[in-house]
């Protein structure tokens, strides 16, 4: 169902004359209301080992997760099916650990799992988010992030693990102003 709304979605948006405007507002009030099934949720004790476990199978870091950073679950009839992780600072935020179970990639989820993360930083008063990645460049920045320098990132978000040390230094940098 979700591959074929994202078809759609899709058409939409090469149609001549029907604007981005339109084709998002039908991926946020169509799509997303097949999502409703979905649940993201914070990582209890026994959810966070199957986090890691899915984010080691996706080729994601996981050695420096630990209290200080917030994970997430993506739940579909009590199993997990994507991941998602936020390190919270003054005003702004690292977004980590995106990840989506391989087989169901490419229906929507990794963007709904960002969403998320992106309103619950929102509610914690955050207004920029950062992230690093090596593979996902083209999928952030069609959810509106932007590739910055890594001079342009505050201390707070330079001196993460992620940002230092378990990230390679070839990794891209992005952010988006959350507005």
């Amino acid at each position: 169902m979700l591959r074929r709304c994202n078809r759609l979605g899709l058409l939409l948006k090469n149609r001549r004359g029907l604007s981005k405007v339109w084709a998002d507002l039908f991926f946020k009030f169509i799509c997303m209301n097949m999502l409703t099934e979905y649940e993201l949720i914070p990582a209890n004790d026994r959810l966070k080992q199957q986090i890691i476990v899915e984010l080691e199978k996706n080729n994601l870091p996981v050695s420096d997760l630990d209290d200080s950073k917030k994970l997430f679950g993506l739940v579909h009839d009590n199993e997990l099916v994507g991941t998602g992780g936020l390190e919270l600072f003054d005003g702004s935020a690292l977004l980590r650990s995106v990840s989506v179970r391989k087989g169901l990639q490419g229906r929507g989820l990794g963007k709904f799992i960002t969403r998320e993360l992106e309103k619950i930083s929102k509610q914690r008063g955050i207004d920029c988010i950062y992230l690093l990645t090596t593979t996902a460049k083209d999928f952030f920045s069609k959810e509106g992030y932007e590739v910055i320098s890594r001079e342009e990132v505050p201390e707070s978000i330079k001196s993460t693990t992620e940002f230092s040390s378990v990230c390679p230094s070839s990794a891209i940098v992005m952010r988006k102003e959350l507005t």
